[in-house]
């Protein structure tokens, strides 16, 4: 998910966070097991590039804990105490509170994210098309790739005409990944988390002045 934290940064700065806010998030011990997980999944890509597909066996593990490292942002910045709609006060009424958070919202699209991958697996014998174009280029994507991937108990594979609702598999080619609609509603929890957790640092920041 390193492309999904970077546009969460950038996100973040466009939406009025000035650099030494995010910074203090970027220095935060909360923050360093995400980085840490980043470095990790750019060896994993560059392990894939040159033809190791030995850590897919893992890569469900390896995404699940990915994911639970955002749980420092949420303890931290204490998320579940604000509410996405900041206009809307909830003072009175913790649970609408609670329901409003990023992290209820951001758990939400990743219940619908992986609801649609699911779809998309049944309808095409629990494997998951992927069209690759672009990464062929990077050497992400191979012709043989699968050859060697399915004794890992990789779900994956190349799509074709055959395939069932296309509009639901890994159609988004980004270089060095391939992404489904599911994907992407998954990668929303990032961005809110990360997000919300700068915003979280601005407005006490402001409060403080």
């Amino acid at each position: 998910m390193i492309e999904t934290v970077l546009f969460s940064i950038i996100f973040s700065r466009l939406k009025g966070n000035k650099w030494p806010i995010i910074y203090k998030l970027l220095k935060h011990w909360s923050f360093y097991p995400i980085i840490m997980t980043c470095i990790f999944n750019l060896y994993i890509i560059y392990s894939m590039v040159h033809g190791d597909y030995r850590l897919l066996e893992y890569a469900k593990y390896i995404k699940t804990t990915s994911i639970l490292f955002y749980l420092c942002l949420i303890y931290k910045y204490k998320l579940f105490n604000m509410s996405i709609f900041s206009k809307i006060k909830y003072e009175n009424s913790h649970i609408m509170t609670t329901v409003t958070s990023p992290v209820s919202l951001g758990v939400l699209c990743m219940w619908i994210g992986s609801g649609l991958n699911y779809i998309a697996m049944w309808a095409n014998n629990w494997k998951m098309p992927i069209f690759s174009d672009v990464s062929f280029s990077t050497g992400y994507s191979k012709i043989d790739m699968f050859n060697n991937t399915i004794l890992y108990n990789d779900s994956h594979t190349f799509g074709n005409y055959t395939t069932n609702l296309i509009f639901l598999t890994d159609i988004f080619d980004c270089f060095y990944s391939v992404m489904s609609i599911g994907d992407i509603l998954i990668r929303a929890f990032v961005v809110l988390i990360i997000y919300y957790s700068v915003k979280n640092i601005n407005d006490k920041n402001i409060n403080n002045i």
